[in-house]
């Protein structure tokens, strides 16, 4: 007698899913009649809470007009069986000139259990040709990600949200580099100091106190990841959360304060002293957004003096998202800023 083949929920629902991505792309454009051209520059895997799913769609369709190809939004869905997989399909074309290009959007909800076949279910899914991009959203349940984590070519999170002790995890479970939206956000931070010590770099070795301020109210700490920036690109052994050595052994006192300000979100950098010494004279610098916030003025005073302006601009998520998965240039330093700041959060 023949044995009846059995599969498994997600089995059954990856099937459906290539059964509809099939359909979809064997048929010819509705509007024009031609074949579709499929647009494939990744896979970009969105995981995230089930309240975060439209906001998550919305990332993925913004995406694609620079970096499509096929999106996944993945949940965990506590409404279905524990095995089960639910399972919706979208797919489009644009018109580029008289050839339709098209790409397709999965998204899925697994069982409390079902979760962890998240990365073979997307190994199955995913275009093999371009690399997959995963983004740990806000909400997104540690289990879908750390499931997820070993297959993505690259990593998104974001700092604003997530620990960095978290982060630190996801650094080591990851196959490929961790990028952060908010490390891409505080770019411009980073790079006003770096240009004090571009115009006196004698002045590192005379750093005394460092003084980061931040708008109260975020979710988590801007201190720490750029506190953690500092230390491991001048060498700092971070003793507490109040001081610090410098890599010759002299000490660095580290000061967090709370700054409001009007127009500016809740944990947002807002100023960066820091008192140093060139020459055997004191040097203050200091970049603090002025009243405009939008606007940080840059100065120098006492051994150096210059001031100046800098306005910092607006950028949509959609332009950091892409900065997230573009720029790799920052991949090192993020991640020693990263294992910096898990070690400063926990003294």
């Amino acid at each position: 007698m023949e044995e009846a083949v059995s599969t498994s929920p997600v089995e059954d629902a990856v099937a459906r899913v290539e059964g509809e991505l099939s359909a979809f792309w064997s048929a010819p454009d509705d509007a024009s009649g031609h074949a579709k051209v499929r647009a494939a520059t990744l896979n970009f895997v969105a995981a995230g809470s089930p309240s975060e799913t439209e906001s998550l769609r919305g990332a993925c369709d913004a995406l694609t007009d620079t970096h499509a190809g096929r999106a996944f939004v993945l949940r965990i869905d506590g409404r279905i069986p524990p095995w089960a997989a639910s399972t919706e399909v979208h797919a489009e074309c644009r018109i580029d000139g008289a050839v339709p290009i098209c790409y397709d959007r999965i998204e899925i909800g697994f069982g409390a259990m079902a979760a962890s076949r998240a990365a073979s279910v997307v190994r199955s899914l995913a275009l093999p040709e371009v690399p997959i991009v995963v983004e740990s959203g806000p909400g997104a349940p540690h289990a879908l990600v750390d499931n997820l984590a070993p297959i993505a070519d690259r990593l998104i999170v974001d700092s604003a949200h997530t620990p960095v002790a978290r982060i630190e995890e996801l650094i080591r479970r990851a196959a490929g580099a961790v990028s952060d939206r908010a490390f891409v956000r505080t770019f411009s931070w980073r790079e006003l100091v770096a240009r004090f010590f571009d115009s006196a770099p004698g002045a590192i070795a005379g750093i005394r106190r460092i003084e980061v301020a931040r708008t109260p109210g975020g979710k988590q700490d801007p201190a720490a990841l750029f506190l953690g920036w500092m230390a491991s690109r001048l060498g700092w052994v971070l003793s507490s959360r109040t001081a610090a050595k410098s890599s010759s052994g002299g000490p660095i006192e580290i000061a967090v304060t709370d700054d409001p300000r009007e127009g500016v979100d809740p944990g947002s950098l807002s100023a960066v002293r820091i008192a140093t010494e060139l020459g055997g004279q004191g040097l203050l610098l200091e970049c603090s957004r002025t009243e405009s916030p939008g606007v940080v003025r840059w100065s120098m005073r006492g051994a150096r003096s210059a001031e100046y302006e800098h306005r910092l601009g607006f950028r949509d998520e959609t332009w950091v998202l892409v900065k997230a998965i573009d720029v790799v240039a920052s991949d090192r330093v993020y991640r020693e800023a990263v294992l910096a700041a898990t070690e400063w959060s926990a003294l």
